[in-house]
């Protein structure tokens, strides 16, 4: 007789781990597989950059989403912490966004920012010149300006992982890595069981949680949702001592400063397909931007680089809710580049749906079917 469970996630990084965890938490029986070790693909890979928000004055679909995330990390973090033994290292360090140029159409942009952002609840302020440098020294003079978010955290994504796991043990989720899901069985209008290369896993419902593997398991189910992955490459460097005390933030390129002097340099945005490797002109740019914008930086050691797929969206927006056509198969996958930032919103409202109770905040914007209909 197989052992049945209530909930099969399948996918080990932050968005099936905290979701398992969740569920977990309510008394579920629940399974997590993962193709290798947990966490080890685009969540270990990720700078742990958790965005601000606030979950009543958010607007958009996406900064509520984001605004629930970030209200949850904090107890989150100490509930793991308290747990397992495990501090995931959040920080609510603060963040800057550079402004580039000191010409008007950059100012325009800058001012832009700063009022979609109060819009969707998240407190900032320009800062300029001497300002900005007055909050970090360590800038270069050449930078003009920034807008300040003084609620934008962080987490040390490996050790965030590792709390997971522990903490999904404590409540009795079952963790299988190194069990890739081969393919979903179905019967009519429903999933019957997962098979993996030793044998077949059963449960009551079935969530994806794959990243960019996900249209792999989707597609024999007669959906694909062009989730695709997108390489992005990151530079480790390390100080003696501090030398930045807040995330500085441009374009797609970020510095992530770590208590212990170590800074994440990221990250580059490359359609490349499952190409994890790391290029040359991908990290000498990344060097030159964060000696660019941190010149003390040239003496910085070297450590190490690598390469995450994030997984990337059509539109932009992360895949979360019941697969069409079939009464227990969920998803949530998609979340490109904001894996961290919107795991335990993602897990609570997952969790919501799978118990049948209403979701936290809305989810039409992120239905699975919203691009094929």
């Amino acid at each position: 007789m197989a052992n049945v469970r209530d909930v099969l996630i399948i996918g080990g990084g932050v968005i099936g781990l905290t979701t398992a965890y969740f569920l977990a938490k309510r008394g579920l029986r629940v399974t997590i597989t993962e193709a290798n070790d947990f966490g080890q693909e685009s969540s270990w890979a990720g700078a742990g950059i958790i965005s601000p928000g606030h979950p009543r004055r958010a607007k958009s679909a996406l900064g509520r989403l984001r605004a629930l995330s970030a209200s949850l990390f904090g107890e989150l973090s100490a509930e793991l912490r308290e747990r397992t033994g495990i501090d995931n290292g959040y920080w609510q360090c603060g963040g800057l966004e550079l402004r580039r140029s000191p010409d008007a159409l950059e100012k325009i942009r800058v001012e832009t920012l700063m009022r979609e952002e109060q819009g969707e609840g998240a407190t900032c302020e320009v800062l300029e010149g001497e300002q900005l440098r007055q909050h970090e020294p360590a800038l270069s003079e050449n930078l003009p300006g920034a807008v300040y978010f003084p609620e934008m955290a962080q987490l040390r994504n490996p050790w965030h992982l590792r709390a997971l796991c522990a903490a999904c043990a404590q409540v009795n989720a079952e963790l299988r890595p190194f069990t890739p899901v081969l393919d979903l069985i179905r019967d009519n209008d429903r999933i019957h069981a997962a098979r993996t290369p030793e044998d077949r896993l059963i449960a009551d419902k079935y969530i994806i949680c794959a990243g960019a593997w996900a249209d792999r398991l989707l597609q024999p189910l007669g959906l694909s949702l062009g989730i695709r992955p997108i390489r992005g490459q990151i530079v480790l460097l390390r100080t003696p001592k501090l030398v930045l005390h807040h995330i500085i933030l441009g374009g797609e390129e970020y510095l992530v400063p770590r208590r212990d002097g170590q800074i994440l340099v990221g990250s580059t945005v490359e359609d490349a397909g499952f190409d994890k490797r790391t290029t040359a002109e991908a990290i000498g740019h990344l060097i030159e931007t964060a000696i660019h914008w941190v010149p003390a930086l040239r003496a910085a050691e070297l450590v190490r680089a690598w390469a995450g797929l994030r997984p990337g969206s059509p539109d932009g927006r992360p895949f979360i809710g019941r697969v069409p056509g079939y009464a227990n198969l969920f998803i949530a996958a998609g979340h490109f580049r904001s894996g961290i930032t919107l795991s335990p919103g993602t897990a609570l409202v997952l969790s919501e749906l799978v118990v049948g109770s209403g979701p936290s905040v809305p989810l039409d914007a992120f239905r699975p079917e919203r691009l094929t209909t």
